[in-house]
């Protein structure tokens, strides 16, 4: 297990994977909300990343947040985690918890977790407790840590802490601490808790570390030893009966047995014999080097992880569960969403802008995610702001994520349901706009199938705890969605401007006469004039862009007698959908697309999708887009994307107001509204299943120039 450093070579082409083909590695350290001894892991998590750095390995670190596309080494599991999570993520669990008789007191859930996935334990009398096969389980130890040692060491006899003790304090280590005490010695022991440099830099100053057992079991305390010892310091310790003793702790600690206390520190402590006695133990130490163990535990994860993904189920993940704060609310098992990359959200979105269902992107915590209507059974968020418009929108977008039944808990300032006058104006509305769609005025809200019932309302202070009504710095709402009744939608029919009437559809074999449109609504309807009609909605802003588009253009549709250039200018007096539904209803194509006039097309566009129009319901293409003037990303549109994806090659789309489509179609599927009308339509086309045949190019036929002030929901539609 043991090697003196650079004796180890490592030769991975004749085991199962290779380095070129090794996933990258995750250390997942579990912290439940505000629990600082899981800061206790952070020594052994920088130990594991550093060894599997040496072996060329890309390694990360986060709490609570696992990888989709690494291998996962989960410390801490035993004090809370979300065993699902072992179905789409690949983990290996650390076990550092002496377990087994006289050991730590662990629960069943954790050693049945323990017993049913991969484990890297750090002393082999632990695999028993869960393993049906000790010897199948891996065994790493915890040796000399070289990025810990100081560049400048205080010389042992000069350090201003003669004894240090860090740990919890039970009985038998308060009797070994008294006796030592007793001896006219001081030993140092910490108020509150303290972990990583902060603790280390009082390690450095004491000239020995203390170490008693804490369990009956008597393991040795391995990863606190050489800890200690990697940092310079030597360590005394406890050698009870059953004891383990291993190398190279074996003769880099000073060992005590029970009868040998007193005589240790009343003649041997702090001589300089004692000193010269810990410099050359620390040299020591400094030459074991546990590459070899990694090395093999490599293998073993990245075979275990090659399994798992065999296993592995396909296809996008639809969460349950939905959490609207990261950082340190993050929730293992959950999909947490955050508008702030900074709080390592799964996936940046905010839920109270305007949001088009489905909505689909590949998440580095969990893979691909969708988000669709009526498929989540919880929304969690934390305190809302004082935004009455953004409250609005992030209730309606709650409503539809959530199926019937499920529930919707956040936090609103001031206590809820207090008399008028008692808030200001914002907590007011933020209030009534609460009450709005949870009672028989839902309807203002623009809903109509379903609305929010209230089931809790809990006052709270300003610390979050349950307070008095009168006492409220903020209350805690759980709403429910349910369906509207009869009588409720009966009342939003009469009082919104909406008819919600469906659409009833006329069959082409129930139509008496073809449909007619505008001024010649009696004429017979004549046949297309030509086969493509391209488009270009413009402003007189824009016509300096315009012509550079124009000049690109013109010259290739003049080519190609059939198809037909129409440009419309207007000075903004129509929304953006109604003016694209006006020059769809002029075109006298039997395909049209638009070409938006500040963006630019292939010099080959026209004759390259020209051919592609062979009766198909549309044609797809590449593009490229640049967002803010940042690097071109490729944009795919096919209708074999039925929902929406970011991915890191690119935007995958279904076919849009870009992209040539039989008018015939097109018509079927009105444009309404501005900000946001081309994607709405988009999903709205998809929705209906129209485009059922296509042909496709991969030639990059279209550059999209986005910015961010022109699109409204933050995001590149």
């Amino acid at each position: 297990m043991l090697s003196k450093p650079g004796a180890l070579r490592l030769n991975f082409a004749s085991e199962s994977a290779s380095m070129s083909s090794t996933p990258d590695i995750h250390l997942c350290i579990q912290q439940p909300a505000g629990y600082v001894h899981s800061l206790g892991f952070l020594d052994q998590a920088r130990y594991f990343r550093y060894q599997f750095r040496r072996l060329g390995l890309s390694v990360s670190m986060a709490k609570n947040r696992l990888r989709y596309d690494a291998i996962n080494f989960v410390f801490g599991a035993h004090l809370g985690f979300e065993a699902t999570q072992t179905e789409s993520h690949a983990c290996v669990f650390v076990n550092l918890e002496q377990l087994g008789e006289g050991g730590a007191q662990v629960s069943s859930a954790y050693l049945q977790l323990l017993s049913s996935s991969a484990v890297v334990d750090y002393h082999p009398d632990n695999r028993p407790a869960y393993a049906a096969r000790p010897d199948a389980v891996p065994v790493v130890p915890l040796l000399y840590a070289p990025y810990l040692k100081p560049a400048t060491a205080m010389p042992l006899e000069q350090r201003p802490i003669d004894l240090l003790f860090f740990g919890s304090v039970n009985e038998r280590r308060r009797a070994w601490l008294d006796r030592i005490e007793a001896l006219g010695l001081t030993v140092a022991v910490f108020d509150g808790p303290l972990y990583g440099p902060e603790r280390d830099q009082f390690i450095t100053s004491a000239k020995a570390v203390m170490n008693m057992h804490f369990y009956a079991s008597s393991r040795f305390e391995q990863a606190r030893v050489a800890h200690c010892l990697s940092l310079g310091t030597p360590v005394i310790s406890e050698r009870a009966p059953h004891t383990d003793v291993q190398a190279p702790f074996d003769d880099t600690v000073f060992w005590l047995k029970d009868e040998e206390l007193e005589a240790f520190f009343q003649h041997q402590f702090a001589t300089p014999q004692f000193f010269e006695r810990a410099r050359q133990a620390l040299l020591r130490f400094e030459q074991a080097d546990p590459a070899k163990a990694y090395a093999d535990l490599l293998v073993y994860a990245c075979k275990s992880a090659a399994e798992h993904h065999q296993r592995r189920a396909s296809g996008a993940w639809a969460p349950p569960c939905i959490n609207l704060q990261a950082g340190p609310a993050y929730r293992p098992g959950w999909l947490n969403l955050d508008n702030h990359a900074d709080s390592e959200p799964d996936w940046v979105l905010d839920l109270s802008e305007p949001l088009a269902l489905p909505l689909s992107s590949k998440t580095a915590h969990q893979g691909q995610v969708e988000l669709a209507a009526a498929a989540v059974d919880v929304i969690q968020a934390g305190r809302v702001l004082a935004d009455e418009p953004k409250l609005r929108v992030l209730l309606g977008n709650a409503l539809r994520l959530l199926q019937p039944g499920g529930e919707f808990q956040f936090e609103l300032p001031g206590a809820f349901g207090a008399m008028a006058g008692q808030l200001d104006m914002a907590t007011q509305s933020l209030h009534e706009g609460v009450v709005r769609a949870c009672s028989d005025f839902f309807w203002s809200l623009g809903w109509f199938e379903h609305r929010f019932e209230l089931l809790e309302n809990q006052a709270l202070d300003l610390d979050g705890k349950n307070c008095a009504p009168e006492q409220a710095r903020f209350s805690r709402l759980l709403l429910r969605k349910v369906e509207t009744s009869l009588r409720e939608r009966t009342a939003a029919r009469t009082l919104q401007s909406d008819l919600r009437l469906p659409i009833d559809e006329v069959a082409p074999a129930q139509r008496l006469a073809a449909v007619a449109r505008g001024p010649a609504a009696t004429a017979p309807a004549e046949a297309r004039k030509f086969k493509w009609s391209i488009l270009v909605p413009s402003l007189p802003a824009r016509r300096a862009l315009r012509q550079r588009l124009l000049d690109i253009l013109e010259p290739q549709v003049a080519r190609f007698p059939d198809v037909e250039l129409l440009v419309l200018e207007d000075n903004r007096s129509r929304q953006y959908g109604p003016k694209l539904q006006t020059m769809i209803d002029i075109a006298q194509g039997e395909y049209v697309n638009f070409v938006d006039d500040d963006d630019l097309i292939s010099e080959r566009y026209v004759e390259t999708i020209y051919p592609l129009l062979t009766g198909v319901d549309c044609v797809g293409f590449t593009a490229q887009v640049s967002v803010e003037g940042g690097p071109f990303k490729s944009v795919f549109y096919s209708i074999k994307n039925t929902v929406w994806v970011d991915a890191p090659e690119g935007y995958y789309r279904n076919p849009q107001h870009l992209t040539p489509i039989r008018r015939e179609l097109v018509l079927q599927v009105p444009w309404v509204g501005h900000y946001g009308a081309d994607r709405t339509w988009s999903h709205k086309m998809a929705a209906k299943g129209l485009l059922k045949t296509e042909n496709v190019s991969d030639a990059v036929l279209y550059t999209y120039f986005a910015t961010q002030k022109e699109n409204r929901e933050g995001v590149w539609r």
